[in-house]
């Protein structure tokens, strides 16, 4: 719409102001003269009225013009289009130049971080050259890989985009001032390190996309060593903790107590395989068979393996079979946007060892950890262990030259593996 009406000689603008802020604005509808007959000249200054006016709507509403508002954009739209007219000699569009610039100064001066404020106001008068989110875009596009890393990185470039606004804004010392923002309100080190690869995938993205030069150097990389090194660094509960056996046997029990089968069957299955949740929910039918969990996706390559059903689990795993409605090896009602199939039952895990007393330190992952305690313990070669449960082998040897244990290997050091109590006979 052009919001413009003719009245006598003169062209106007208009708005009707939205029912919900009337009583806060004051009147139903804004009307302002262009002061001109010309037709085109009166779209372009009744444009810039139209901004004005819905930025004060929008503050009528609780909010201020921020990066995730049209607002600014259209500003820079305006402010282009005035631009491109008053070199073709059109009067009156540098006086509109002049408008918008006035408008954009006006409303960053609102905003409370000044840093944020000048970036905007080089966008609204397109002063800062290429703009970050829509790099940003380009680079989800361009991504592969999990999804759900690939959004996680998303949500924090968009919100690098929010602060630097400009491509040229990506500057050392503003970056630094940036991570140490961050770090003063407890970002921890677990969370530095996923910001920080998410930054240099998009630099690297700019480079190979020949956005900037190849040759560029990284402007994250100095301030994101020095976060890393100053950031709080916290359990997660993958840091080599795990259940004894007879921790897991008792979470076991308590399953069962509480008449949850499927919850008990997926505590059995992943304490005498070592897999992660997702790769049990991700079994079927045609991947356990002959005696044999055939993982064929995994969270890095060395976890897609061929692990051998233990002899506890064996009628488990009959049973589950012939009951499968789906084709998948563990039912389960739930499936998120990530495909991840176990995401209920996991839930349900969290909320039962933690009924128990087990804290963060201890999650579904730890019980990897308690099979491969129980084949140390049992005297399993590490390289054996390591193929059971899907970890890369760290000697250039065995870790790059070897093609791996063979299935009697894995089936004889999976049988030494025992727990005692319920879990003994599941």
């Amino acid at each position: 719409m052009n919001h413009i009406e003719r009245r006598a000689n003169l062209w106007y603008a208009n708005l009707i102001v939205p029912s919900d802020v009337r009583p806060i604005i004051g009147k139903m509808k804004f009307i302002q003269s262009t002061k001109t007959d010309n037709k085109a000249e009166a779209i372009l200054r009744a444009s810039a009225l139209v901004i004005r006016w819905k930025a004060e709507i929008a503050k009528a509403r609780g909010r201020l013009p921020n990066v995730d508002d049209t607002f600014w954009e259209s500003l820079r739209g305006q402010h282009i289009s005035a631009r491109l007219k008053a070199e073709d000699g059109d009067e009156g569009s540098e006086d509109l130049m002049i408008e918008i610039e006035d408008l954009a100064e006006k409303a960053a001066s609102k905003l409370t971080d000044p840093d944020q404020a000048r970036e905007l106001f080089k966008l609204a008068t397109n002063q800062g050259g290429p703009l970050l989110a829509p790099l940003v875009e380009e680079w989800r596009l361009d991504q592969s890989g999990g999804q759900k890393s690939i959004d996680q990185k998303h949500r924090d470039l968009q919100r690098m985009a929010e602060k630097f606004i400009h491509l040229r804004g990506l500057q050392p010392k503003a970056i630094k001032a940036w991570t140490d923002g961050l770090r003063n309100k407890g970002t921890t080190h677990a969370t530095f390190v996923r910001i920080s690869g998410a930054c240099r995938s998009f630099w690297t993205h700019l480079q190979d996309s020949d956005v900037i030069p190849v040759e560029t150097p990284d402007p994250f990389l100095g301030s994101f060593r020095i976060a890393l090194k100053k950031a709080v660094r916290t359990d997660t509960g993958r840091s080599g903790k795990s259940y004894t056996a007879e921790q897991l046997s008792m979470i076991y029990s308590e399953a069962l107590k509480l008449k949850d089968k499927s919850l008990a069957d997926l505590i059995a299955l992943g304490a005498y395989t070592g897999a992660r949740v997702e790769e049990l929910g991700r079994l079927r039918k045609e991947t356990c068979v002959d005696g044999i969990f055939n993982i064929k996706k995994a969270k890095t390559d060395a976890g897609i393996r061929e692990v051998p059903i233990h002899p506890a689990v064996a009628p488990l795993v009959a049973r589950l079979l012939a009951a499968s409605k789906d084709g998948y090896l563990v039912p389960s009602t739930s499936e998120n946007q990530y495909d991840l199939r176990m995401a209920a039952l996991g839930q349900k895990y969290t909320r039962l060892k933690k009924s128990l007393g087990f804290g963060p330190d201890l999650v579904f992952h730890s019980t990897r950890g308690t099979l491969i305690t129980l084949m140390q313990q049992a005297e399993v070669k590490e390289g054996v262990a390591a193929d059971n449960v899907g970890h890369r082998k760290q000697t250039m040897t065995y870790g790059l030259y070897a093609s791996g244990s063979s299935m009697a290997q894995k089936r004889e050091a999976m049988a030494l593996v025992v727990y005692g109590g319920a879990l003994g006979s599941p």
